[in-house]
């Protein structure tokens, strides 16, 4: 099972949530150095394994949240609606930012409500180049807003009943998130720079004040149907319960309380009170599939080349496990032929000594055969011989091999001697099929002699 890790990046903390363990680690600076220095030590130390599922949770004040609303239900026409919007609204070239959204729904008339979020990719460079020397890639990228939204649900689960509209105000070591959720989706978010590190100032605080009754005045009226009677504290926020409650039963119809989970209490216990880990708790828990993504084109390139390397070594290992079978069967179907080759080896010299009088016997028999079958026996052709041949014929040789043509040569005074002669052996059952091969005139003495060959098949 895969490992979940969540890891948010702030100036001077590097903030990382393991399972639901959460865990803070010093950051000298922001370089990719220091952030895969720190995030390797806590690995080492909760003893991560190597399967790892990373999220990182951008921090609300690095990113920029509009409100839009569109005439359109199609997503396709929703973007390029937002590049245009992103060109005329965004004091950034379109190159230099990465943007995403969330679909809020449709008004039932011809709006859709959409909670755009924008970050510069300088902002991505560092946090995603500190992954490389630990060999991790992030899976996603989630703005914290979205965090406070799970981590309140997840607190307030079988505790207490969540109105359909309410506010999260979450307060971090050096800047502040004031979220409106309405319908149980992020509605909108405002960024107060002052943070739990700033309000141990007077002036500051008093700048928080002012920073946090124009957010609220913001907020309420970005979504007029939003009613919020509720104000939900997380984070370093209970160090300012008091002072909060103070400002919203000034003009505010709003009740304030904290929120906190085990875990949360665990860390503060002994850790620093003045961080706010809401955000990465929020995230531990399945994030939902609506959730609003940054995705940047060099991360999915290196994601896309992890898994084709992945796929090349399984299809390499398989293709080498394949060749070593392949191998391993030929071997075994060599050694067994070589096995019973050399079996018959054996067998055919223990059969030799009692064969080779077989053997004898047999040539004996195929010398007798020559003789004791009827058919094709010399003495057969040499009797029919004897019976057939007139005295005008005169045979000087004959040849003959058992299985073999039967040849005989001679001569005789005239050619129609030699034809009726080879006609009468043709008519014969021993020598059916006879043939003249040749004939030819020669002086024998004083006489005019025919040499003539005649063969059987």
């Amino acid at each position: 099972m895969r490992t979940k890790i969540v890891i948010e990046v702030l100036e001077r903390w590097l903030k990382v949530s393991i399972g639901h363990k959460v865990a803070v680690e010093p950051l000298a600076n922001t370089e990719p150095g220091s952030i895969s220095t720190a995030i390797n030590s806590i690995l080492k130390h909760s003893g991560g394994s190597k399967d790892l599922d990373v999220s990182v949770v951008l921090s609300r004040n690095k990113i920029m949240v509009r409100r839009v609303d569109l005439p359109s239900q199609d997503s396709k026409e929703i973007e390029q609606m937002l590049g245009l919007y992103l060109v005329r609204q965004i004091p950034y070239h379109k190159e230099e930012v990465v943007w995403a959204y969330q679909n809020l729904g449709f008004d039932g008339i011809s709006n859709s409500h959409l909670i755009l979020a924008v970050a510069l990719k300088n902002v991505f460079k560092n946090i995603v180049s500190s992954f490389v020397p630990i060999n991790v890639l992030p899976e996603s990228i989630f703005m914290s807003s979205q965090g406070l939204v799970h981590y309140v649900e997840d607190v307030a689960k079988n505790k207490i009943s969540l109105p359909a509209s309410y506010m999260i105000l979450d307060i971090d070591a050096n800047y502040s998130d004031l979220v409106l959720v309405h319908n149980q989706k992020l509605g909108s978010s405002v960024v107060i720079p002052q943070g739990a590190q700033q309000l141990n100032d007077p002036l500051e605080k008093e700048r928080f004040t002012a920073e946090l009754k124009q957010a609220l005045v913001a907020l309420n009226n970005e979504i007029p149907d939003a009613r919020c009677d509720k104000l939900f504290l997380t984070g370093a926020a209970s160090l300012q319960l008091a002072s909060i409650e103070a400002i919203l039963a000034k003009g505010f119809n709003l009740k304030a309380q904290y929120l906190s989970s085990k875990e949360y209490d665990n860390f503060t216990a002994s850790g620093p009170k003045d961080i706010s880990l809401s955000a990465i708790l929020g995230f531990s828990t399945p994030a939902a599939k609506d959730d609003l993504k940054f995705v940047l084109p060099e991360l999915q390139i290196q994601k896309e080349m992890k898994l084709k390397l992945q796929q090349l070594m399984i299809l390499g290992v398989g293709l080498i496990y394949i060749l070593i079978m392949l191998a391993g069967i030929s071997l075994v179907r060599l050694v067994q032929r070589q096995s019973y080759a050399g079996d018959l080896k054996k067998r055919v010299v223990a059969l030799g000594k009692d064969a080779k009088e077989l053997d004898d016997i047999t040539s004996k028999l195929k010398i007798a055969r020559q003789y004791a079958d009827p058919k094709s026996s010399v003495l057969t052709y040499l009797n029919g011989l004897n019976r057939l041949c007139p005295d005008n014929i005169v045979i000087t040789n004959y040849n003959w091999e058992l299985g073999k043509s039967f040849t005989m040569r001679g001569y005789a005074q005239t050619i129609p001697d030699i034809l009726a002669f080879t006609n009468t052996l043709g008519s014969s059952e021993t020598f059916k099929g006879v043939q003249n091969r040749y004939t030819r005139r020669r002086r024998l003495k004083d006489k005019e002699i025919i040499d003539f060959e005649i063969f059987l098949k």
